[in-house]
């Protein structure tokens, strides 16, 4: 089989134009602006499809061993955490490995979303009360999982799309207050939203149910596109993709459906992250549906393009 590079196994409109020269880092942009973005990352069957690349072409596996070089020397950055019991030395690179795995908590009795005692001077300090995440490089982080991922050290994941999106939600007495939170992911499964933790813990979680309003028309549309296609045409979204005031979008939800997590990001913000499924969501609008066929299509999409250049150049 010939070697393909991902420029070659994913079309030149399919991919973010500031990382077409990547090999290893790209996400694929589905909509003007990156608003809404695959990366290889997430799927099983494109992540394989990398690996297999990775252990065939000689300049991909090079970048690959790079990154790991580049990931390896951060073993050389001291770092002392002090806690209730002893000051543990540890390193740069043990930190973000033992947060990836979460392993935190259990190697170092550590919360890895509330703020840690940390020094990179010494073991008598100064110390410094932070947030683990705000040690982290996003880039190397986003480095970490990608090679952990290659290497067996995380599981799979099932397809999803990255978005860059807000909606409007409605809580309260009679839903008479209203805020934006960020859509953050459109999963086989459900939509991962996200909002800051003061919002949440002060608002929305006293709430037994709050309303969400999500625009569905533009992916229902979008479900007869090909790649090309449907880049152009959702673009025509880019600066308020999935935004609605329109009261036919509204979807009520229990808060009790939800899967709440915290974290910390990379701006150094407490936030919550609230997962829901498609048929929590479809109880109350029947229009979710949409979200979830154009999930569908273009992860066949996804598929069948990747599959037909590998047999393309198959030799």
């Amino acid at each position: 089989m010939a070697h393909l590079s991902l420029t070659e196994l994913f079309p030149l409109a399919f991919l973010n134009e500031s990382t077409i020269q990547q090999s290893l880092g790209e996400d694929f942009s589905l909509c003007g602006n990156g608003n809404m973005v695959f990366h290889w990352a997430d799927y099983h069957e494109t992540c394989q499809a990398v690996k297999t690349r990775l252990e065939s072409n000689p300049e991909v596996k090079k970048e690959f061993k790079n990154k790991e070089m580049a990931l390896q020397r951060l073993s050389l950055i001291p770092v002392w955490i002090r806690t209730e019991r002893k000051v543990h030395q540890t390193t740069m690179f043990d930190l973000y490995e033992r947060y990836i795995l979460n392993q935190m908590q259990l190697s170092l009795g550590v919360d890895p979303f509330g703020p840690i005692e940390i020094s990179f001077i010494s073991g008598t300090g100064p110390f410094r009360s932070m947030a683990i995440a705000e040690c982290f490089n996003s880039s190397t982080y986003k480095d970490f999982v990608m090679v952990y991922l290659l290497k067996d050290k995380l599981p799979k994941r099932d397809y999803r799309i990255r978005l860059k999106s807000k909606v409007l939600t409605e809580f309260g007495k009679d839903f008479t207050k209203a805020g934006l939170i960020g859509l953050e992911q459109l999963t086989m499964n459900g939509l991962l939203f996200s909002l800051d933790s003061e919002l949440f813990l002060s608002e929305i979680s006293k709430e037994t149910e709050i309303r969400i309003l999500i625009d569905s028309a533009s992916l229902a549309e979008g479900c007869s596109k090909d790649l090309v296609e449907l880049k152009s045409h959702l673009s025509q979204y880019a600066f308020n993709l999935m935004y609605s005031s329109n009261r036919e979008d509204v979807v009520t939800c229990q808060l009790k459906d939800f899967n709440v997590q915290s974290s910390f990001d990379f701006l150094k913000n407490k936030k919550v992250y609230l997962f829901i499924s498609y048929e929590k969501l479809m109880a109350s609008n029947s229009k979710i549906k949409n979200i979830q066929n154009f999930v569908v299509h273009t992860q066949k999409l996804i598929r069948e393009h990747y599959q037909t250049k590998l047999l393309e150049h198959s030799a």
